[in-house]
């Protein structure tokens, strides 16, 4: 359903971007407009959940029923004047106690908390448009009343984007604060809505009122992707987030230019150009979603959602100047966005050791995040775990970050080979442990390849890398060995902690699983130095153990 639906909202940008190449936009503008409102609830539809129940939540669908009603309202009516059309929207909003579970229902983990706050989100978005021309026409009278400032159409337009702008971030807060993050897909229902249907009827600009809807809605297609990729909240003093805000802002620009020329053009230039605009997105969003792959703080997820904001604001300012609402480019780039952003997820460290299955219990695994990689458990007696054991490769696995708090390379070697031999006399028991260069993925295919290579592990030249411990010793609860770690040729000394999580059983044979942690300075081996991709490498082991 994602990827239909992404398709379906790729295709109708591509469609509406020739139609204003050919400068009949105005007659795709509504129908535009409504199919990003239906791409985005029905994106949203995944998030959405009811206490208690396990079925699709009848809320987003509810949202999708009255968007089609007012939109088939407004093209009813676009030829037809009087200002009591816009009193449908309102009276809709009543039809909110009719819709089933909605003090139940939560989007985005955010509860609705109620049927009053949402009564009062869907009442003001879907009064706005009238409030609207209500307040230019006060103001204007009163400026001609009692003023001799000059007050024309330009002005107006100032005034519609100035109310458009508070509007979404007053009822972005509002709409948050009432019935959460669902409060904004309301908002951006019943007020894209009353948009439609108000086309002609207050004397507004249509194209401002429908920017201020489409850009709620992008808001919401932001919060829908940052919950994808695992981010809490976009962080304006990440040097990624800016750079997609601008990108935002860039592919705008280009876009109306070369819609400007297309439209002034004829033949194979209208052809070429309008290809270059739909062709645009393609080539920023590739390029964003290209340069996480090279290094985490260029690019990937946070960047696509800083775009997505940059294109609901600054769209709401240029429709002062322009006679479009830049949907084509809305439609495409979220197509796009979202057709991406499964390749360029961040790394989620996961365990593939089931404790649970092995019959083996720790209250320090992280349930609430989307790791299930054991933090520092408290480590069990280390007599269970008296023998020889040999590394199941298959389920053993090694985590590594590196880099800065902001920009945290992640990764795993998927193979561990080896083998444990603990003596009942702690000191003389060994350790043997081989790591294949090859297991190495950081989850990005580019990256991982450039890392086989001679600047930095040089895979062909050094297959493996060796831990052979020296001396073990026990401290607290727990093992502190040392021994000799040989990557690229190079050998160093290395102090591995050690940890007994648990001992199980697995098709009637004995189990152990062992936690461990390490850090160790990549330049030390002959690796560069790097500020931006970090030298000091923390490692964390999930290791099964079985006889």
């Amino acid at each position: 359903m994602v990827t239909f639906t992404v398709l379906f909202s790729l295709f109708s940008g591509i469609i509406t971007t020739t139609a204003f190449a050919k400068n009949i936009g105005g007659s795709v503008k509504a129908i535009s407009h409504y199919i990003l409102g239906l791409v985005v609830l029905i994106l949203s539809i995944d998030y959405f959940s009811v206490e208690g129940s396990e079925g699709v939540a009848p809320l987003p669908l509810y949202l999708l029923s009255i968007l089609s009603i007012l939109f088939f309202l407004g093209e009813l009516t676009k030829h037809k004047y009087s200002l009591g059309w816009n009193l449908l929207p309102i009276a809709l909003t009543g039809t909110l106690f009719l819709a089933p579970q909605i003090q139940l229902t939560s989007f985005l983990g955010s509860g609705t908390d109620g049927i009053d706050g949402i009564l009062v989100i869907a009442v003001l978005s879907a009064t706005t448009p009238f409030l609207t021309h209500l307040a230019k026409l006060g103001i204007s009278n009163l400026i001609i009343r009692f003023g001799s400032i000059r007050w024309a159409d330009n002005e107006d337009n100032y005034l519609e984007s100035l109310v458009s702008y508070a509007f979404i971030g007053g009822i972005s807060a509002l709409g948050i604060f009432l019935s959460g993050y669902a409060g904004l897909l309301l908002a951006g229902t019943f007020y894209t809505g009353a948009s439609l249907v108000a086309r002609n009827k207050l004397g507004l600009k249509n194209d401002i009122i429908l920017s201020a809807g489409s850009a709620l809605y992008l808001i919401v297609a932001m919060l829908i992707l940052l919950e994808y990729g695992g981010y809490d909240n976009l962080d304006f003093t990440r040097g990624e987030i800016l750079e997609g805000a601008f990108v935002g802002g860039f592919m705008i620009l280009i876009y109306d230019l070369l819609l400007l020329l297309a439209r002034f053009n004829s033949g194979k230039w209208k052809a070429i150009l309008t290809l270059k605009a739909i062709v645009l997105p393609f080539i920023t969003i590739g390029a964003l979603a290209f340069a996480y792959t090279q290094l985490e703080r260029l690019g990937g997820v946070l960047s696509l959602a800083a775009v997505l904001v940059s294109l609901a604001l600054i769209s709401i300012l240029f429709s002062l100047f322009k006679d479009y609402t830049f949907i084509g480019l809305k439609l495409i780039t979220v197509g796009i966005i979202f057709l991406v952003t499964p390749y360029i997820l961040p790394v989620q460290q996961s365990s593939s050791i089931d404790l649970a299955s092995l019959g083996i219990e720790t209250e320090t695994k992280d349930q609430s995040s989307p790791n299930n990689v054991v933090r520092e458990p408290e480590g069990k007696s280390v007599e269970e775990a008296i023998g020889k054991w040999k590394i199941n490769e298959e389920n053993s696995k090694i985590f590594f970050e590196l880099g800065p708090e902001k920009g945290r390379t992640k990764g795993e070697f998927q193979v561990v080979k080896g083998n444990f031999d603990i003596k009942e006399i702690i000191e003389n028991s060994t350790i043997q442990v081989t790591l294949p260069v090859k297991s190495l993925t950081t989850f990005i295919g580019p990256r991982d390849e450039h890392l086989m290579e001679k600047d930095y592990f040089h895979e062909e030249k050094y297959p493996e890398i060796t831990f052979v411990s020296k001396s073990i010793s026990q401290i607290d609860d727990g093992l502190l060995v040392t021994g000799d770690f040989t990557m690229m040729g190079v050998s160093k000394e290395l102090e591995v902690k050690l940890k007994l999580i648990g001992k199980g059983e697995k098709d009637g044979y004995p189990v152990i699983v062992i936690w461990g942690s390490s850090t160790l300075n990549r330049t030390d081996f002959g690796m560069a130095s790097s500020s931006k991709i970090g030298d000091i490498v923390e490692f964390t082991y999930e290791v099964q153990l079985e006889k």
